[in-house]
């Protein structure tokens, strides 16, 4: 068998390898036309240009992937029946099951190795490719977003500022909190309904607010007031708009602590709890395209491999729009971000698993 193991996977490998390199190019292409009217009216160096594509080669690999995968699985077994060799291992008592093993364990390495990568690799040089986007390429004027929301600010090492909502029409923050800490330690907090940027003394305005102070053993001491009062902070306006969060380019232990400190400041944090349920969950997509791939080339070996890859790229579409559409059920809090991101995993796992059973062995 290990033999046999080696010569399927030799297989899956390079119709993988190659799948890969054509969705790159695919991709790459595709968005260099698109992009170079930009490149040329703002007079971007080739050199420049290629250091925008090379940053933005991880993200391409990382959703090229799970297809490339896919239509691995489909092109491996579907050659395996097309040459008869398919028939002939069966015939040598050695099972389809058996025979996915070492495909179905390439699916769980490329599991975890997709979140390391997009953790590591993927994020940090998304950063580096909207630096370059941003700093160099001359976009038409969008209108301008005048509302922020869950906007989190570290103005001191020891003070944590959280803003529900904050308007850039009026310079009006609503739902403020501000934390200041002491090793870790919470010692202070600050809750106003409303805070108010004052330009021409460039300070801030709290309106009814209320102070809450925590000695060594934990117990509060709280203080309200309808009076309003003046404070000085670092943050001003245009910090609010530079520092707008994206959990695109937040690594997983950064979003982690962006929720925990949403929510000692409580505020609602289920959109940002499904973005880092995703980013465990679509991982595992490489697992599950290549269960699903082995019996839909399988199940049909008459119909040909053509019928395989169409086949695979639709099951591909129709996997994506599931996920999408969990995200939004958990967006809207219909679902738990946790069963939210899972929903189409969980869905194509036991559809996966179902036309692996039924197929003939």
């Amino acid at each position: 068998m290990k033999l046999i193991d080696r010569y399927v996977l030799k297989k899956f490998l390079l119709i993988f390898a190659l799948s890969l390199l054509a969705f790159l190019v695919i991709f790459n292409v595709i968005d260099l036309i698109e992009k170079l009217d930009k490149f040329l009216k703002a007079q971007m160096p080739p050199s420049l240009i290629a250091t925008f594509y090379l940053y933005q080669l991880p993200y391409y690999s990382n959703l090229a992937i799970p297809m490339a995968l896919l239509l691995a699985a489909v092109f491996t077994i579907g050659l395996l029946a097309k040459h008869n060799e398919l028939a002939a291992i069966k015939s040598s008592g050695i099972s389809l099951y058996r025979l996915s093993i070492p495909l179905l364990l390439t699916g769980v390495l490329f599991s975890i190795g997709s979140f390391l990568f997009e953790d590591s690799i993927v994020i940090p040089a998304n950063r580096l490719r909207m630096d370059i986007e941003a700093n160099n390429l001359r976009r038409r004027k969008f209108a301008k977003k005048v509302t922020f929301t869950n906007v989190m600010y570290q103005d001191s090492p020891n003070c944590n500022i959280v803003l529900a909502n904050f308007s850039t029409r009026d310079n009006t923050a609503h739902r403020v909190t501000i934390q200041y800490r002491d090793q870790f330690k919470l010692v202070r907090r600050i809750d106003a309904r409303k805070m108010v940027w004052l330009p021409d003394n460039e300070l801030w305005q709290l309106i009814d607010y209320k102070v809450r102070t925590f000695d060594d053993n934990g117990n509060e001491y709280v203080h309200s007031t309808a009076n309003d009062t003046l404070i000085r902070f670092n943050l001003q306006p245009e910090d609010i708009v530079k520092t707008e969060l994206n959990p695109e380019t937040m690594r997983y232990q950064e979003l982690a602590y962006f929720i925990n400190r949403l929510r000692e400041s409580g505020n609602d944090s289920r959109k940002w709890e499904v973005n880092l349920h995703f980013k465990l969950a679509f991982p595992f997509t490489n697992f599950i395209v290549i269960l699903f791939g082995i019996p839909l080339a399988a199940v049909r070996p008459r119909k040909g491999i053509a019928f395989g890859a169409g086949m695979s790229l639709l099951v591909i579409f129709i996997y994506y729009g599931f996920i999408k559409f969990g995200q939004v059920l958990g967006y809207k809090g219909i679902l738990s971000p946790l069963l939210a991101v899972w929903f189409g995993n969980i869905l194509f796992l036991l559809a996966g698993g179902y036309l692996l059973y039924k197929i003939r062995q």
